[in-house]
């Protein structure tokens, strides 16, 4: 019996001999397999800004001979960002047809608007729909006593100008 036992221990050395050599082989391949790295480049592009778009708005304010009033607009944002609008600057001033006579030199323009330095955010565009924003220039127009009948009743447009950058 002992004999056979020896003949057990033998096989279960020679198991335990090839299991430790298969097992360093493995370890040996992992260790021995290849790294590597690489360099190139990539490519972005950039967009490119959209103008912006003032319309008229509805005023909250009348305007009549010695007093000031609003200017009403809404500044619209196809831009897929957020803009800043710094400053409005008011131009020149026409007046509806209906009121031709009216001397449109009696109406006069306070510029630019900054909205008390702090200006507007205008949001970005969501989707398809345009960001926008309704501003109302407070007193940005004034009539002088020297104003017609005619001028009674009239529309007056003023052209703006905004100017503004991207924003976070």
């Amino acid at each position: 019996m002992r004999i056979l036992n020896l003949k057990n221990n033998n096989k279960k050395r020679v198991a335990v001999v090839a299991i430790l050599v298969i097992a360093v082989s493995v370890i040996g391949v992992a260790i021995a397999a290849w790294t590597t790295g690489g360099t190139g480049s990539g490519q972005a592009s950039a967009g490119s800004a959209t103008s912006m778009t003032i319309s008229a708005g509805t005023p909250s304010t009348s305007l009549f001979p010695t007093a000031s009033a609003d200017v009403a607009a809404t500044i619209s944002n196809p831009n897929p960002y957020k803009v800043h609008v710094s400053s409005i600057s008011l131009g020149a001033i026409t007046v509806d047809g209906g009121h031709s006579g009216c001397n449109t030199a009696s109406v006069t323009v306070t510029s630019p608007a900054d909205n008390s330095g702090a200006g507007w955010d205008v949001p970005a565009k969501v989707g398809a729909v345009n960001g926008s924003l309704g501003v109302d220039l407070a007193s940005a127009v004034s009539m002088t006593n020297a104003a017609n009948d005619s001028c009674q009743g009239a529309t007056f447009t003023v052209a703006l100008t905004a100017t503004g950058a991207s924003t976070p």
